[in-house]
């Protein structure tokens, strides 16, 4: 396999992995609806992995055995197979590295609203209805596929909130803030989990 094969192998295999990991990677929100688009198709790509791997590899061996077969069409052939895989492993697996890595991101630069709200409290003596009755503005999450926190006044206190896709968008991840520890999950899962950081918890929505 000479190089000019390897490279766009390669290449193309690199950008696939980047593209579908783009939503938990930090950069403006301007790049949300692209890399929503990107992580499913990368997910899509995985399940038809079913009928592209062994199409693939035939038309690998085959493009192979003839001489006269162009090195792009030969690189066509292997990515047939390959892209599929590591789309598989990307979306699968190595997205549930990068969402914890994005989460904790996040979190992080979710502690400038926290502070405006307990701000407020302590000047007024009451936790905002809303956002709007800050003097500053929602700051912003850092991350691709955090599109913006989102902040509600509960009866005791407030919780402060963001999301992540998992699968589609019909499963996201849910992250909350809330300073009396009084998490409540929304849909089928009633699981809250630990994501280390004092009065924060997640869980995935489905």
């Amino acid at each position: 396999m000479n190089k000019r094969i390897w490279k766009i192998v390669v290449l193309t295999c690199v950008s696939a992995v980047l593209l579908t990991n783009l939503p938990f990677l930090p950069g403006p929100a301007w790049l949300y609806y692209p890399a929503q688009f990107f992580f499913s198709a990368g997910i899509l790509l995985g399940l038809l992995g079913i009928v592209l791997i062994p199409t693939g590899l035939i038309w690998t061996i085959s493009a192979f055995k003839q001489p006269k077969t162009t090195s792009v069409i030969k690189a066509l052939a292997i990515l047939c197979w390959v892209l599929p895989v590591i789309s598989l492993a990307s979306t699968g697996w190595l997205s549930d590295l990068t969402r914890k890595m994005s989460r904790n991101i996040a979190i992080a630069n979710a502690a400038a609203l926290v502070k405006q709200i307990e701000q407020y409290h302590q000047k007024t003596g009451a936790y905002p209805k809303t956002v709007a009755e800050l003097t500053k503005k929602i700051p912003p999450s850092g991350i691709i596929g955090v599109f913006t926190y989102f902040y509600d006044k509960t009866p005791n206190a407030y919780t402060v909130t963001f999301t992540q896709n998992v699968l589609f968008n019909f499963n996201f991840e849910v992250v909350q803030y809330d300073p009396t520890d009084s998490h409540q999950t929304t849909g089928e899962s009633t699981n809250l989990n630990s994501t280390g950081k004092k009065h924060w918890k997640y869980y995935i929505y489905d």
